[in-house]
């Protein structure tokens, strides 16, 4: 009687315990790449892409609105916003008490006729972008994908979809003059801690010789604001203050949330409250360069950052070799530093 139920135990299947649930859920699958933007430039918290290849982040502070780029006839601003996301799921879920460019606002003096056209993109507050200052035109005039878009001396601008990248895809808004293209890519917030959060990459490139002589005066200007200053031609970058997760999440306690602080300390002459603007539209502030006859390019030996030959240069200061280069921002969600092994606790 022993044996038989020896062998019926032998011969029952084995029962194995329930497996023990995942110390956190899983995460979404690795987003596509995202679309290539025009050139470097503001992504993120955001992070500052110059114009030699420098970098720095700028956290700004809630509601302001800064320069980005001012030169003769055209002014480029961007409107800060507090926002937190999460780091990826071998950070814990850890939480990030960031920033983001969440509105661009463009002023543009078209060259022929003086006429003042304004173009405002905020992805998050729809219908956008608008176009205001158009001849002929009773109301704003509202660019939409896949339509065509305006067209008006040496100014155009229009809107185009485009697949793949966080959150699947961005509305970029596209705007020429004479002198410079910029792209603002309209995308969601990856992990953001409120659903359907948009935020705004910047990219800026001259489409001629910054450092040439402007018309009327046929005399230098040199652009500036956060991100234009960098183009002073001289080939050499400078990396600013960045904010790096693993020394912030050690220097603020070690818990379940970080906050960012730099301020593009070190690569960007003066202060952040320099940049600061007092209205979405304008133009006026510390380095303004929208309006002025002439001016100089800064004075880079007295930036505390680190500096760097970025490329061989080849001609003058403003020669070609020198200016053909590209800048922007990106947002703190596509950041390198998440992707680095999450601090030990």
């Amino acid at each position: 009687m022993a044996g038989a139920i020896i062998l019926a135990a032998l011969l029952s299947p084995a029962v194995s315990p329930p497996p023990s649930p995942p110390p956190f859920p899983p995460g979404p699958p690795a987003p596509p790449p995202p679309p290539p933007p025009l050139s470097p430039g503001l992504t993120g918290d955001p992070h500052l892409h110059f114009a030699h290849g420098g970098e720095a982040d700028f956290r700004g502070e809630d509601g302001a609105v800064y320069n980005m780029l001012s030169h003769t006839n055209i002014s480029v601003n961007g409107a800060w916003e507090m926002a937190s996301f999460l780091l990826p799921l071998h950070w814990g879920g850890m939480k990030v008490r960031g920033s983001f460019v969440t509105d661009a606002y463009v002023v543009i003096k078209a060259a022929s006729s003086g006429r003042t056209i304004r173009i405002e993109y905020s992805p998050n507050q729809p219908p956008t972008p608008l176009v205001h200052g158009l001849p002929g035109a009773t109301a704003a005039k509202r660019l939409l994908a896949g339509e065509p878009g305006i067209a008006f001396e040496d100014v155009s601008a229009s809107l185009e979809a485009r697949k793949g990248g966080q959150g699947g895809g961005a509305e970029v808004l596209q705007v020429s003059t004479a002198g410079w293209k910029l792209e603002a890519s309209a995308r969601l917030i990856w992990r953001s801690t409120v659903p359907g959060k948009k935020q705004i990459d910047l990219s800026l490139a001259p489409l001629r010789d910054p450092l040439g002589p402007q018309p009327p005066t046929g005399k230098m200007v040199a652009p500036h604001g956060l991100i234009g200053q960098s183009y002073d031609g001289d080939g050499i970058a400078v990396d600013g203050k960045q904010d790096k997760y693993k020394d912030l999440w050690k220097a603020q306690g070690g818990g379940h949330e970080i906050v960012t602080q730099a301020q593009a300390e070190g690569a960007i002459e003066g202060e952040g409250d320099d940049y600061k603007m007092a209205d979405f539209f304008g133009t006026d502030f510390k380095y303004s360069r929208f309006a002025v006859a002439e001016a100089p390019v800064r004075d880079v030996s007295k930036l505390t950052g680190m500096h760097r030959l970025a490329r061989p240069t080849t001609g003058a200061p403003g020669s070609a070799s020198t200016w053909k280069v590209s800048s922007g921002t990106i947002g703190d969600d596509e950041r390198e530093g998440q992707n680095e092994p999450a601090p030990s606790r």
